[in-house]
Parts: C-alpha cells; sequence; structure tokens
C-alpha cells in the first residue's frame, strides 16, 4: 500500500472506508461516496481531524474547500466552527484552536466562483480589469448580450458585398425571420464558455468537416459512434429473435416457425461475427440479412394464441431494427455524404468567426461599463492562475504557485458536477503528481445530473477507472457504499432496479458490488409494512354494457395519477402509518411533511393540487414557473405596456376588460366600430370625445389617469410608478378578496420587488424593463409563483428530482414516471456537442433541399445516449431520497399490453437488460417495469413462463387501477361538510339553505327610499360593532356620518413607518392563524416560526419585531389553549364568512325590509356534534386603559364586543345548522379569557 493511515480505535463509530477517507493522506484521494453515505459529515471530520493535528500545524485558511452552492459553503463553514468550538470544550487551553476559530472567516470554503472572484479582486491589474467592476446578474448580462448582438448582425447585414454573411443566412434561417441563426450564436457562445480555451475550440469545429483527406466514412472522427449505434441496432434484432425462438418453443408455441425464425438468427449471427469495417461492405452486409414469409400456421386450435402473438411480436421487431439501421446510415452513398459535410465547411467557419467577434465585442462592452458577469469570473481568474502553451494547455502562472504554496490540501465537494474551466483551474492550484498529490475529491457520478449546465461527469468517471483502491502509482480510490439514510427495503429497490440498467456501454459506469448500496442505517422492528409500491391507473376504457350505463368523466393521464396519488395519501394519513422518528427514536403516525412528491418537471403540479384540494390534503408545489401566467401578474404588465406606449392593440383591449376598468366586451365592439380601422387607442380616443354614457365617462377618467402615470414614469422611479398603480386603481387590495388572495398579492409584491432590482441595473426606464420582463419570459427564465406558504409547515411537497438532490424524505412518491424523457433538442435542427462542437442539417441553398447531415445523425446518437444515461442517473437521485418508504406511480395505456411487454422484454438471462431495452426505453416505468418483470413475485403475476426471474428476497407491491375507478378531482368528494367549503372560500352563505344561491338581485337592488339608500349593502362585522358603540337610537344625521367614506389603506409593503395598534394586531392574528397549537412553542421555535413568515413576506420584519413572546406562550396554559389542543381534529381558523342580516337588526330605525351583506372571519371554532365554540382574539391594551385591572375592564370589553360576537353566533348557527355553544375572547394582554352570553 502506497499510503499509511493510523490505525481505527475500537470506539470509533465510522466504517472503515470513511475512516480511511478521514485520515489517508500523500495522494490525490477520490470518494466515490453513494447516496446516504455521510459524505459531508466525512469531509468535515477529515478537515477537523488536520486542523486538530498541532503538530503538523496546518491552519484552516491554508485549506481551500470547494462546494457546489453558496449554501452548501455555509453550512460547510458553520459544522466546521461547531465541531472546532466542541474540539476546544474539551481541550480549553488549545491555543491552536483558539486561533482556528479566528481565522475561520478567513478561510476559503467557498463556491469556485466566490474563489475566482476573490483572486480577479486581488489581482485585477494582471488581467487589466477595473478594480471597481461591478458583478451583474445573469437576466442584466442577458439584455447586453442582446443589445451587442444585435449591432454585430445589423454591421454585418450592412455590408452587402459580404457574400460569405448572406450565404450563412440563406442556409441557417427563413424568409420569416433570423431568429435561428441568432440564437445558434447565442448557444454556441454559451456552449464554449465550458472550454479552458473558449477560441481554440471554436476553431477547432470547422476542422470536423474538412473530409478532403478522408477516403471512408469509417475515418470520420465522430464513426465511433455510428458504429456503436449499428452494432446496438444488430445485437438487439439478434435479442428479438431468440426472445422469437423462446416462444415459439414453449408449450402450444408455434414450432413451424422454428426453422425459418433459426435460419434469420444464424444471418445475424454470422454478419456479428464477420463484421465487415469498409463502410459500403457494411451496407451490402446489413442488407443482404433477408426475412422470410411465416409458414401458416394449420389447426391453430391445438396452439396457443397469445403465444403466437409474443412470437410474432419479437421477430418484428428484429425486422425493425434491421430497418432503423438503414433508415438511420444508409440512404445515401458515402461519397454524398463526405461532399455534404465539406460544402458546408464556409458556413461552419464564418459561423465560429461570428461567434468570436461577438466573444470579443461582448467582453468589450462589460469594460466599457465597468461590469462582469458571472463566466467571466472563471476564465479571467483562469487568465491570472495559468499562462497557456502552444498546445493549447495551460501552466500554472507565479500567482498560481504562490497558491500553491498556501494550500496544503485542496478539497472539492460534488466532484461530478465539474466542468473543464474549473477542472483546469484546480489543476493549477494542487500538486501536478497525482501519486503525490493534495486534491480530494469526493462526489458520486451516479448523481450527475447537471449535464445541461455542462457538467462533465467523465472527468470523475476517468479518475474512477485510473484511480486504485491500494493507490498504487495513482491517486487513491475509495468506496463509501454504506448509506446510513434508508431502510433496506428503499436500499434493495435501488440495488435491483439499477444492477439491470447501468453499465458502461449505456450509462458510463457499472453498477457493480462496489456500487451497490449496503445497509447502515438502523431501524427498530420488521421491513414488512414498508415495502415498495408501483400504483398505476390503467387508463383503457372499457365499453359499457349500454349507452345508458353512468360514466364519470373520462380523465387525462396527469389528473388520473393525481387522484390515485391523493387517495394513497389520504389513506395513510387516515390509517396513521408509522414512521420512526430518528430524533424521537421511536414510531409516530404520519404528518403531511413527512411526505414528498417527486416528478422530473412540475408540468402536473396544477392536476396533483386539484386532486389535493379535493381530498384536504395541505399541498405545496416547489416550481419556477407559471409567474407570468398568473392572471393579476398579466395585467400590471398590460398596463405598463400601455403606460409605455398606449398604442398596443392587445394591452389595452386587456386593461378595458380587465377589473381596472370593467369594460364589457359590448362597448369593446363599439369603441372599435368608432372607428373601424386603424390603432384601438385612437378608436377609443374618439369614443370618448363623441359618447355621452356611464362607459364614456370611466374611460374619460382612466385616460386622464393613463397621462399621469405615463407623464410619473418619465419622473419617477419604476417602483415608485407600480405603487402608484396598485394604491390609485387599488387593484393589489382587489386581488385580496379573490379565492387565492395572498398568493395573488404576493404575486404582485414580486412585480414590485423585481422592478426595484431591475432599477439597481445599469439600465432605466419603463420601455427597457418591459423588455427585461419580456425576455425573462422568451428565455423561460419564469420565476415561479410568490411564496405564501412555506416547506416547514405540515404540507405534502412536491418538487422536481434536481431540486430534491441532496434532501431525504420520509416517504417519497416518484410520480410522472409514464412522462417521456424530453428529447427536444436532440431533435432540432442543429446540436451542439463539447466534442465535436457543431453540427446542422445540409440545406441546399440552390435547390432548397434540406437534410441531415452523417454528423448531425451521429452527434444525434451520441446525445441520446449521454441523454439516457443521464436520465439513468436521475432516477438514482429519486429513488434514493427515500428514507422509509418509496411509492412508484404512473399511468399504461393497456395494463394487459403493457405487461405482455414487459415480460417480453425480460425474458433475457443474466442480471443487465439487452442495451436495446434501455436505449429504447422512454420512460422510467418502461425502465422500472422491465426491471420488475423479473421480480419473482411480479413474474408471477403477469402469467409469463418466459420471463427470467433474478433471485431477490424482498415483497413488493403492485396495484392497478381502472381509471374508471377514480373521480375527477372537480367532483371528488370530500369529509368536510359543503356548507364550510363555501365559508372558507368566503362564499355567501344565506341564512335559508346551505346551498349556493345567486346574490346579484340583492347587490343590484335600487331602494325605493332615499334614507334606505344610506345603508351599504355590505359591511364588515366590525364597522356594525363600531356602529353599535357610537349610537343607541336612530338618526338620518348619524345614517350619514355612519357612512365612511372608502378610503383603501395603502399596501403595507409600501408602507415604511412605524406600526399602527392595528397593524400589530393583524400580526398577532396572522402568527395565530398559522402557528401549529400541538404544543406550547419555545422561544426558538417561535423565532423559527416568525423568521420563516418574514422570509414569506406573510409577515413584515416590523411586524415581527412587534409579537411580544410570552403573551403566545401563555395562551397555551391556559383554559383555551388546552381545549384547542384536546381537540385539534376539529379546530378551524380563520374562516372568512359572508351571510345576509335583515338591515332593521342593525338598523333598527329603518323601514325596510331589505337585507345587508355583513362579512367576517372568525378567529377560531370548535365545531363538535352538539354545537360550536367561538373564540375570537383581542389584542387590546388592557394596563394602559384600565388603571384597576381586569375587574374594571371586564364589563367594558363584554359591552364593546358583544354585538361582533352576537353576529358571529347568528351567522355560524344559520350556516352549520348547529348551536353555538360557548363564546369566549381571549385577550393576549393579561392572557384574560372572557366569557360572553350566547344571544337566544
Amino acid at each position: 500500500m502506497a499510503f499509511s493511515i493510523p490505525e481505527k480505535p475500537e470506539s470509533a463509530t465510522w466504517t472503515d472506508d470513511q475512516w480511511k477517507a478521514i485520515h489517508a493522506s500523500g495522494q490525490n484521494i477520490l470518494v466515490a461516496a453513494a447516496a446516504g453515505s455521510g459524505k459531508t459529515a466525512v469531509l468535515v471530520s477529515r478537515i477537523i481531524e488536520k486542523l486538530k493535528d498541532e503538530t503538523a500545524g496546518l491552519q484552516v485558511d491554508e485549506l481551500l474547500v470547494v462546494t457546489f452552492t453558496n449554501a452548501s459553503a455555509a453550512e460547510m463553514k458553520q459544522r466546521v466552527e461547531a465541531a472546532l468550538e466542541k474540539a476546544l470544550q474539551e481541550d480549553p487551553d488549545s491555543r491552536h484552536l483558539k486561533k482556528q476559530i479566528a481565522l475561520l472567516n478567513y478561510a476559503s470554503i467557498s463556491t469556485l466562483h466566490s474563489f475566482c472572484l476573490d483572486v480577479i479582486r486581488k489581482f485585477y491589474y494582471v488581467a487589466d480589469i477595473d478594480p471597481n467592476f461591478r458583478l451583474i446578474e445573469p437576466l442584466e448580462s442577458g439584455m447586453i448580450q442582446d443589445e451587442v448582438m444585435e449591432a454585430l448582425l445589423e454591421r454585418h447585414y450592412g455590408d452587402e458585398e459580404n457574400e460569405r454573411f448572406f450565404h450563412l443566412v440563406d442556409s441557417f434561417t427563413n424568409d420569416r425571420s433570423d431568429d435561428v441563426l441568432l440564437d445558434i450564436l447565442t448557444r454556441l457562445y454559451d456552449f464554449s464558455r465550458a472550454n479552458p480555451d473558449p477560441v481554440a475550440w471554436l476553431r477547432q469545429i470547422a476542422s470536423y468537416y474538412d473530409t478532403t483527406e478522408l477516403a471512408d466514412v469509417s475515418e470520420l472522427p465522430f464513426y465511433r459512434y455510428i458504429e456503436a449505434d449499428i452494432r446496438i441496432h444488430l445485437e438487439q434484432a439478434l435479442e428479438e429473435l431468440r426472445t422469437a425462438l423462446k416462444f415459439a418453443e414453449e408449450p402450444g408455441g408455434p414450432d413451424v416457425y422454428l426453422p425459418l425464425i433459426e435460419n434469420e438468427k444464424l444471418q445475424l449471427e454470422q454478419l456479428l461475427d464477420d463484421y465487415p469495417l469498409d463502410w459500403e461492405a457494411k451496407k451490402e452486409a446489413i442488407s443482404s440479412v433477408k426475412f422470410g414469409r411465416l409458414p401458416t400456421i394449420k389447426n391453430k386450435e391445438n396452439y396457443d394464441e397469445s403465444l403466437i402473438e409474443q412470437t410474432k411480436q419479437a421477430r418484428d421487431g428484429a425486422k425493425k431494427q434491421l430497418k432503423a439501421i438503414t433508415e438511420e446510415w444508409f440512404q445515401r452513398d458515402a461519397g454524398n455524404y463526405l461532399a455534404d459535410l465539406a460544402k458546408m465547411k464556409p458556413d461552419i467557419e464564418l459561423l465560429t468567426e461570428l461567434v468570436e467577434e461577438f466573444a470579443a465585442d461582448f467582453l468589450a462592452e462589460k469594460q466599457r461599463r465597468g461590469v462582469l458577469d458571472f463566466n467571466d469570473l472563471e476564465h479571467l481568474a483562469l487568465a491570472i492562475l495559468g499562462e497557456k502553451t502552444e498546445t493549447t494547455s495551460y501552466e500554472p502562472s507565479e500567482i498560481a504557485l504562490e497558491y500553491r504554496h498556501k494550500f496544503k490540501e485542496v478539497l472539492i465537494d460534488e466532484y461530478q458536477d465539474t466542468n473543464m474551466v474549473q477542472e483546469t483551474i484546480l489543476s493549477l492550484l494542487t500538486t501536478p503528481s497525482e501519486a503525490a498529490g493534495n486534491l480530494f475529491m469526493v462526489g458520486d457520478v451516479k448523481q450527475s445530473i447537471y449535464r445541461f449546465r455542462l457538467a462533465e461527469p467523465t472527468l470523475f468517471l476517468d479518475k474512477y477507472k485510473r484511480y486504485r483502491v491500494d493507490g498504487e502509482n495513482t491517486g487513491i480510490r475509495i468506496d463509501l457504499s454504506k448509506n446510513f439514510r434508508s431502510r433496506q427495503n428503499v436500499l434493495t429497490t435501488t440495488n435491483f432496479i439499477f444492477k439491470q440498467l447501468m453499465d458502461t456501454q449505456i450509462a458510463e459506469i457499472d453498477y457493480d458490488e462496489a456500487a451497490e448500496l449496503v445497509l447502515g442505517a438502523a431501524f427498530p422492528e420488521t421491513e414488512e409494512r414498508y415495502q415498495p409500491e408501483i400504483a398505476l391507473v390503467d387508463m383503457k376504457q372499457e365499453e359499457r354494457e349500454s349507452e345508458e350505463t353512468d360514466s364519470p368523466q373520462e380523465l387525462q393521464k396527469n389528473q388520473a395519477e393525481a387522484m390515485l396519488i391523493a387517495r394513497k395519501i389520504k389513506k395513510m394519513i387516515t390509517e396513521k402509518f408509522q414512521i420512526y422518528d430518528k430524533k424521537m427514536q421511536q414510531y409516530r403516525p404520519i404528518q403531511y411533511r413527512d411526505i414528498v412528491l417527486l416528478s422530473r418537471a412540475m408540468t402536473s403540479a396544477t392536476d396533483i393540487e386539484e386532486a389535493m384540494k379535493a381530498h384536504d390534503i395541505p399541498f405545496y408545489a416547489n416550481s419556477n414557473t407559471g409567474y407570468f401566467e398568473a392572471t393579476e401578474i398579466r395585467i400590471m404588465l398590460a398596463v405598463l405596456k400601455v403606460i409605455d406606449n398606449p398604442y398596443q392593440d392587445i394591452p389595452l383591449a386587456a386593461v378595458l376588460r380587465s377589473p381596472i376598468l370593467g369594460v364589457s366586451e359590448e362597448i369593446l365592439g363599439q369603441i372599435r366600430a368608432a372607428k373601424p380601422k386603424g390603432y384601438f387607442y385612437d378608436a377609443l380616443l374618439l369614443y370618448q370625445q363623441t359618447t355621452i354614457s356611464p362607459e364614456a365617462d370611466r374611460i374619460d377618467r382612466f385616460l386622464k389617469q393613463l397621462e399621469l402615470w405615463r407623464d410619473l414614469a418619465n419622473r419617477e422611479s419604476l417602483p415608485k410608478l407600480i405603487a402608484q398603480i396598485y394604491e390609485e386603481t387599488h387593484y393589489y387590495d382587489f386581488v385580496g378578496g379573490l379565492p387565492g388572495g395572498k398568493q395573488r398579492q404576493a404575486n404582485l409584491r414580486a412585480l414590485y420587488d423585481r422592478s426595484s432590482q431591475y432599477e439597481k441595473t445599469a439600465y432605466r426606464g419603463l420601455f427597457r424593463f418591459i423588455r427585461f420582463i419580456e425576455r425573462m419570459r422568451v428565455r423561460g427564465d419564469d420565476m415561479g409563483t410568490a411564496k405564501t406558504l412555506g416547506e416547514k409547515e405540515d404540507v405534502v411537497r412536491m418538487m422536481t428530482i434536481h431540486a430534491s438532490k441532496g434532501l431525504e424524505f420520509p416517504v417519497v412518491i416518484l410520480a410522472g414516471t409514464s412522462r417521456r424523457f424530453n428529447m427536444r433538442d436532440i431533435y432540432s435542427k442543429y446540436l451542439l456537442d463539447k466534442e465535436f462542437g457543431f453540427s446542422a442539417r445540409y440545406n441546399d441553398v440552390d435547390k432548397r433541399i434540406v437534410y441531415p447531415t452523417i454528423m448531425q445523425q451521429a452527434i444525434k446518437q451520441k446525445k441520446y445516449r449521454e441523454t439516457i444515461a443521464e436520465e439513468m442517473r436521475v432516477l438514482y437521485v429519486a429513488l434514493t431520497r427515500a428514507e422509509q418508504k418509496l411509492i412508484i406511480t404512473g399511468t399504461v395505456a393497456d395494463w394487459e399490453k403493457t405487461k405482455t411487454k414487459w415480460a417480453t422484454q425480460s425474458s433475457h438471462t443474466g442480471w443487465i437488460l439487452p442495451a436495446g431495452v434501455r436505449l429504447q426505453g422512454k420512460t422510467y416505468l418502461e425502465w422500472i417495469g422491465s426491471a420488475f418483470a423479473r421480480h419473482p413475485e411480479f413474474a408471477k403475476l403477469l402469467d409469463a413462463g418466459q420471463v427470467a426471474a433474478l433471485p431477490i428476497d424482498m415483497p413488493i407491491g403492485l396495484e392497478i387501477v381502472a381509471s374508471e375507478q377514480l373521480t375527477n378531482p372537480a367532483e371528488a368528494k370530500t369529509s368536510k361538510p359543503v356548507y364550510l367549503d363555501n365559508i372558507q372560500a368566503g362564499k355567501t352563505v344565506p341564512i335559508e339553505s346551505p346551498e349556493k344561491e345567486s346574490i346579484n338581485s340583492y347587490l343590484e337592488f335600487i331602494y325605493p327610499n332615499q334614507v334606505e339608500t344610506q345603508i351599504r349593502a355590505k359591511q364588515s362585522v366590525t364597522e356594525i360593532k363600531r356602529q353599535f358603540s357610537v349610537q343607541d337610537s336612530w338618526s338620518d344625521t348619524k345614517i350619514v356620518e355612519g357612512i365612511q367614506k372608502v378610503s383603501l389603506d395603502r399596501p403595507k409593503f409600501l408602507q415604511r413607518k412605524g406600526l399602527s395598534a392595528t397593524e400589530k394586531g393583524t400580526a398577532m392574528h396572522t402568527v395565530m392563524q398559522s402557528l401549529p397549537l400541538s404544543h406550547e412553542p419555545d422561544d426558538k421555535e417561535l423565532t423559527d416560526f416568525l423568521e420563516e413568515l418574514v422570509a414569506k413576506e406573510i409577515l413584515s420584519p416590523e411586524q415581527k419585531e412587534s409579537i411580544t413572546y410570552s403573551e403566545i406562550q401563555a395562551f397555551f396554559r391556559t383554559k383555551l389553549g388546552r381545549l384547542i389542543n384536546e381537540n385539534l381534529q376539529q379546530v378551524e381558523r380563520e374562516i372568512p364568512f359572508s351571510y345576509h342580516l335583515p338591515a332593521s337588526v342593525i338598523y333598527p330605525e329603518a323601514e325596510t325590509e331589505e337585507r345587508v351583506l355583513i362579512q367576517g372571519v372568525i378567529d377560531c371554532m370548535l365545531e363538535e356534534a352538539d354545537g360550536v365554540t367561538l373564540i375570537d382574539y383581542k389584542t387590546d391594551r388592557i394596563g394602559s386603559h384600565f388603571p384597576n385591572g381586569w375587574l374594571e375592564a371586564e364589563p367594558v370589553l363584554k359591552k364593546r364586543y358583544e354585538v361582533q360576537m352576537h353576529l358571529y353566533q347568528k351567522a355560524v348557527e344559520a350556516i352549520t345548522k348547529k348551536p353555538v355553544k360557548h363564546i369566549y375572547l381571549y385577550f393576549f394582554d393579561g392572557a384574560h379569557v372572557c366569557q360572553l352570553e350566547t344571544e337566544e
């Protein structure tokens, strides 16, 4: 062994491999850390052990620790600090440890981007940049990029003599737009930046189109990918024929087919044995394989019809494989393939020249503005640290040698996600000899899922293959395979699937014994209830016996799967499925927060949310899309567009039609009729000038307001303009009253915040902001709707598999496994590749014919294989997130056909599935199904004798649900009464019936008497309470006084002043609305909870500071707190209601039988079988108003609030049809409980 490590003491809790990873040194070390193997703990412990060794004298600022994200870096630094503090407690006199803690703030524990930024700030003069540069966000960088690209193209379009450029335009654009060319240039530039030398990489691309010296297709540099694809098809064809023979040989099988199929199999075997290398010979050999005509079966009654069909299907599969080879590769001869590339070379050369020109212009523009973007950081740092050699490699500069001398060890987390630029930088900072190196790398190539960010997993794989466990003459490889996260069933499931899927040929890595997950976690009791489950919806619609048979509405696939998921979750909650709580070290009933839905994409989130609502399941979707599609955002963007330029017909019509103005479609038609042709704005002006009507008056006011906004846009900042629009239109308040009001208001606040961020860039003005937003939309940079619900709350969460990386959850439901892989880029008109650069279809400009080149076909196959490998790794990440229970869901078009297909694909002997089966898989479910078809229990269920069952001792649950058995979310029954749904939705519920009725007649009725017209048709309970507290009898004067001018408050996020008593009260009510009621929270729990509300912008920082912890904590010690705690299932909070009340109840002397719509919010309601208990929170400051304390305050406060509470009582009794048993007021000041008499 080329290295030594200290002997592990018997008391150590580390595994042997972990101990080795912590203590080995003297060579480069690659730690292949499987999911859940404790790699972060190992990394931190390695750092701590080195720092604790005072004899070595290592200082914390002599380490470079590189993490993948800023959050990971912060967590790493916190862990190191905590470990140093603990070590210091054990050795309080250690000056060395005290010094390390003091130096920690100066330690290089960060992302590589952050380290590069430090290098640039320190050595800016070497890179010849302004030391006062500003680092810009990607969106601002993108806007500069767009401007530079537009200027570049305009410059070349202006040169009419530039024939090369116009030929390029003809080759890569159409008659309508040059967007394709612009997109190619932009993406090619972005792609080049993942290379240490972008210019050299760009210049290399054209060389792949130089075929002048080539005699055969087989000499092309990318030919190996063509060869691999052809062989895969041939081997799969042979596998299909072998399967056909097995079916034909079965008892009852079509044995008359055997001679023909055997002959066809022999032809393929001979072809593969004497495989020709020459292209034309290969083409001829493949075309010579002949498939004969199957003989007619006589006496069919003596044969098994299903075996006949399966034999034919397998043989047809072989024919399809041969056909695919011909269609993919042999449509043209070798000479034409080579000629196509040669013809394209001039265009490719100019294309790369334009990218070079753009790169220079873009850098110059950023330097002129004194800014850098994130891509610049790595390249500028590389320019400072490295000196380019003639072979395009880099030698360390003097500055890099200084860093080499400083850093005694460089440690990299998530090494599998490193790209070539980062690898080059790290090589300049570390000892060049691997066998005597100081580079420590930890990661898991099976979790490398960021190829779309140009991560290069082959860097990890290369070292994994070269490094040895004993470290002899190379670096050291250490495999951490023990999983300390999951139950045995989860690990067995993962191993069972990936031993069949992953190998070097398809997945770039073998899932061998070293890669298998080994149990490291300890869970008490048996594994039986935690068996993995596969739950599928069979979408096949059975024929009905008659047309009169009732059938539920046919569900779409996403809806059906969503309802299945909701049903399974509800079942687990209802049955109190037991989860082992590692912190409590005991089992407890499952909670919603224990369950996470993982999906490749969030496209089904809306359907799942609807299904969750239908089953009363709290749900949170961690989505980064949907913001720009929100109605309130679309309307506000339309307003901004009209302010910028009212001569935009669609935005103007949208504003007129929106609730801001409320113009009907009929009026819009009249406006257009006023001026049938021309801009709609001109028609609007003419309508306003020539029409006398209430609508024209409203439009007149709007046009005047529009001019004021246009003036404001020229004078004031964008945030101020948006704030003014919110205030003057009351739109912010309006959307707050709609269903999902909190979410809508949060979205509007996010638009305000985005405008503030925009103002911090070098850009100004409304026009550029609109372009800024449009760029986000076009590029797919959707922000996701603003968050109003936190991930820590007791909700079922949904997130993408990528977002889940590094996390773990008690129960994981892998959803959407039937969703096809996204291959859109692979079938694009052009392809980008790190090795060969750029490929496209050949456009014969003269003949106007476009067809794929052999290079594009080869790179398409290469990219396809890479995508398949990446999808396997994504699936691995998904399955390994589960701690205790794994559920896989999906849909199948026809279960009977699906299981037959799986059985056919799984007839292969040996663990690994045929390459063709794995490559042809289009969904996760196809892979999972083909793998589990060889599970012994599954194989029996499939009733397919040819399935090769594999040895595995683990039960599995399979549930197939016909879509007819599921209910559309809109029709789903819930356990909650209809009236309670109405209350929570804020809908009006008449006294007479809990059924929904129209209230338009009430709201639109014109009262016949003038006095009665002064009665407000809608009042809040608080206003009624206030009216009763200031008047004892009716008078016309008091009617007028009682009607207050409508003046809506400014949105709280726009206010910058001290909090009023009302705002403080609102803050307390907000906290009590969502605070968990199961136990009395301590100070830390309250702090975490309030900070979460602030982070979600539910509370402002000022409101958070107004909360007195002791007042909340005292509530839990009162009889009300105990009552709620003992009846959590019956508690409802913050229940808005609308209720019709006779006007005479509020206005005793009014001579009217009309009704008034009153609205209120019940703080807390406890509904039991025999009645309802109402609880209302009060924040009155008793001590400052009542010198004699509670005895003086109680009668006054009872009188003050009895009207309000009796109105609540009337509403609740009418709606629930249950009596109100008790009414309580709870005063936080003094923790007083006050009981009011119920009204008879």
